[in-house]
């Protein structure tokens, strides 16, 4: 596994912890120090002193993108798996992608689990949204990065020979942020991906985090679909400014949730000038209003914990929830035309498996 760590000391300790642990025991842990000036180098190498297979890698400030491919140029693993300085992973997350991989045979490139957003004393703010999605993916994943986080995927190797590694910084224009989106495109382009039906990742939710940056995401976004209209001419174009609705409706919830609310309001514009129809998002006009208010009076609303955060502003609906208002119909229209017939997800429904 590699663990891109950037000023980190505070959450490197619980993420090598959840590392050790894992049921799959013969793995390789590479911490990428990418020129921290906390002592993040100091708690890696006092985890490897008490576990051998914790190697430390110390670069200069490249960003994230850079951090990960310096780890897996140096990995010796069939398959490499990111895990980020800050989140969890369940014991068992490894051994059981690593066998959804196996079975899946060479064509499958990667392989997803489900998500727990947690906040930052571990306690669980909201289970990720089931996803079903299994074999050729590019359509719905190019509309949403349903993988929901960098420390999800499992890839093979050989696949990430193939398509080449993350984009960094210079190649997004000094930003960073949908990097990890589009590696998972360029791996749906040629291979299928797998899915392990159980939550496994906690994705720790920080106020500091990257998605709050509008204007990294918005450019790193930009860029990556870009990059992904230019290799597949054939896509419907309607699916890519689907995608741009979406995305940026994920940030207005994201930027109102956390407080930054000149974030949000510059997300509603970049939301509703992608995808018109979301002017009659409810959710917008009450969020937008509310940001106006907040910002004028200097007030804030409650940063989110455990049991009160929310993904609001949603554009596609998750499986199972009902399309009550007719812009939500028509969203949930657009995802299901969105799949072709051997991409639809099993219409089974599965419960969520709680360890």
């Amino acid at each position: 596994m590699v663990i891109p760590a950037y000023n980190a000391e505070l959450w490197l300790p619980f993420t090598l912890q959840a590392a050790c642990n894992q049921t799959l025991r013969d793995i390789e842990i590479l911490v990428v120090d990418d020129g921290s000036r906390d002592g993040t180098a100091a708690v890696a190498l006092d985890h490897a002193a008490r576990d051998a297979r914790i190697r430390l890698i110390q670069t200069t400030n490249g960003g994230v993108g850079a951090a990960r491919n310096s780890g897996i140029r140096e990995a010796r693993g069939r398959f490499i798996a990111p895990l980020d300085a800050d989140d969890l992973w369940h014991p068992d997350k490894l051994e059981e992608q690593v066998a959804c991989m196996e079975a899946g045979g060479e064509e499958m490139g990667l392989v997803y689990c489900w998500l727990e957003k947690i906040d930052a004393t571990g306690g669980v703010i909201t289970a990720s949204f089931p996803w079903e999605i299994e074999g050729r993916v590019l359509r719905p994943l190019i509309l949403r990065n349903f993988l929901g986080n960098a420390s999800v995927p499992l890839f093979r190797r050989s696949a990430l020979d193939e398509v080449g590694l993350y984009l960094e910084a210079g190649e997004q224009g000094g930003s960073q942020g949908c990097e990890d989106w589009d590696l998972a495109i360029r791996l749906a382009e040629k291979f299928t991906f797998g899915l392990v039906r159980r939550s496994l990742v906690g994705y720790r939710q920080l106020e500091d985090c990257m998605s709050l940056q509008t204007d990294w995401m918005g450019q790193t976004y930009e860029i990556t679909m870009d990059r992904a209209k230019a290799r597949n001419p054939g896509l419907d174009p309607e699916v890519f400014r689907w995608s741009a609705g979406n995305f940026y409706s994920y940030l207005v919830s994201k930027c109102y949730v956390w407080g930054n609310y000149r974030g949000c309001l510059d997300s509603i514009f970049r939301a509703v000038s992608a995808d018109p129809m979301l002017v009659i998002n409810r959710k917008f006009h009450a969020m937008g209003l509310k940001s106006v208010i907040r910002l004028m009076s200097g007030t804030r609303g409650n940063i989110p914990s455990s049991g009160n955060g929310s993904d609001a502003a949603l554009a596609f609906l998750p499986p199972g929830k009902s399309a009550a208002s007719w812009s939500e119909r028509v969203q949930a229209k657009r995802w299901a035309a969105a799949q072709s017939p051997d991409e639809k997800p099993d219409a089974r429904k599965r419960p969520m498996i709680r360890s």
